[in-house]
């Protein structure tokens, strides 16, 4: 079996995917000590350590894990000034330009642990925006430096060969009931074999006719549809199923390793009594601003700029990207059918992790785990092709 590290791990969407598609995770690093716990729970054959990665060499790493190489690493620096959302909150608190953030040079840290384990492939997921922000410098520079890496020991060419195009993938073409984009780039040594992105198994919305024959995109109603009926004054963690006959193809697969009766995670956050006023005047798919000015009121924002600050999701459509942000309030994710935002269960199964995946913490800490991670059936499509290309590196 092959090995694998996540840096900047999370709770372990990246990881569960990776595991999905047949490998072993050994270990991983985040900077957060209970978002580590969760990664630490979810992936027993894994030393998931918390720290911050700038302070742990990765050779004290390796010390920790007992080896000095592995066959993959996968991970996500954080992308704080990338985004749109990001780059705006930085600079109102720091007055800066977000070029100067440090955390725009923690891909150099991830690529000093390619450096020292050098694995036969890595990935480095990120908001779409890595690729073009700041005019591609900070893109073009990752690249440079990825392809640098060996040059000193092996006549001045680098081992490695980022494979070009690099794509973004949406998560909605592989069977993730949610609109949601992330930049891959895979990095393999030169061994003569070509990675190859993972093909869309899923349509939505496009015109050309041969995506017109895969299998329909998965909805929220597909998701979640069999989980646990709640209100938003629910504390009690596990519950059983709502239902367990007549499952969508979708929820099988979420349940497939879980063989209680019951769920964990299933609670929402409590909606303020004005909201619970608003919330039955909003239809699915409608936002803050379709409503009447007078039901506005009841619960007011600045409407110049908080146009979509309530959202109702659509029963018969995937999701809108599901965000960190949903740890705050919520309201960008009321229920398709019930007066209530969704619960972190909820959340999960829009985001495909398995029910069996428990999340620890308080109940902000859960929510901004599921809307921080990559989708593991996203990542898991990533995984079959990273394992497709060992295999036949095994071969050639």
């Amino acid at each position: 079996m092959y090995n694998f590290i996540d840096l900047f791990c999370g709770a372990g969407g990246f990881s569960t995917g990776l595991e999905m598609a047949g490998f072993n995770c050994i270990g991983g690093i985040e900077l957060n000590e209970t978002i580590a716990k969760t990664h630490a729970l979810n992936h027993k054959n894994s030393k998931t350590i918390y720290g911050d990665i700038r302070e742990i060499p990765p050779e004290e790493y390796a010390r920790q894990l007992g080896v000095n190489h592995v066959d993959v690493i996968i991970g996500g620096p954080p992308c704080p000034t990338f985004s749109t959302i990001g780059d705006a909150k930085i600079r109102s608190v720091t007055g800066k330009p977000t070029s100067e953030d440090p955390r725009n040079e923690l891909f150099l840290d991830y690529l000093k642990y390619v450096d020292y384990f050098r694995p036969e492939i890595f990935v480095i997921e990120n908001v779409p925006n890595f690729i073009t922000k700041y005019k591609g410098k900070i893109f073009n520079t990752a690249v440079e430096i990825i392809e640098s890496i060996g040059k000193d020991e092996n006549n001045g060419e680098g081992i490695y060969v980022v494979e070009r195009p690099v794509q973004v993938l949406n998560a909605v073409y592989y069977g993730v009931p949610q609109i949601r984009k992330r930049m891959m780039l895979v990095a393999h040594k030169k061994t003569g074999v070509s990675f190859e992105y993972p093909k869309q198994t899923h349509y939505y919305d496009q015109e050309d006719e041969e995506a017109k024959k895969l299998k329909p995109f998965v909805t929220v109603g597909d998701a979640i549809g069999d989980l646990p009926k709640i209100t938003d004054n629910w504390r009690i963690s596990e519950v059983e199923y709502s239902k367990n006959e007549n499952l969508t193809e979708y929820q099988k697969i979420c349940r497939k390793n879980n063989p209680e009766k019951t769920i964990k995670n299933n609670i929402c956050r409590m909606s303020n009594s004005r909201a619970k006023r608003v919330f039955p005047h909003m239809a699915q798919g409608s936002i803050y601003m379709d409503l009447p000015p007078e039901i506005r009121q009841i619960l007011p924002f600045r409407e110049d700029i908080f146009k979509d600050r309530l959202k109702r999701l659509m029963e018969n459509q995937p999701s809108w990207t599901v965000l960190a942000h949903i740890g705050m309030d919520g309201y960008m994710y009321i229920h398709p059918t019930e007066n209530r935002t969704l619960s972190v269960r909820e959340a999960a199964r829009i985001q495909s992790f398995p029910d069996e995946f428990e999340f620890i913490g308080n109940q902000q800490d859960t929510y901004v785990q599921v809307g921080n991670a990559v989708p593991p059936l996203l990542g898991k499509k990533v995984g079959e092709e990273v394992m497709n290309y060992l295999e036949k590196c095994r071969k050639y």
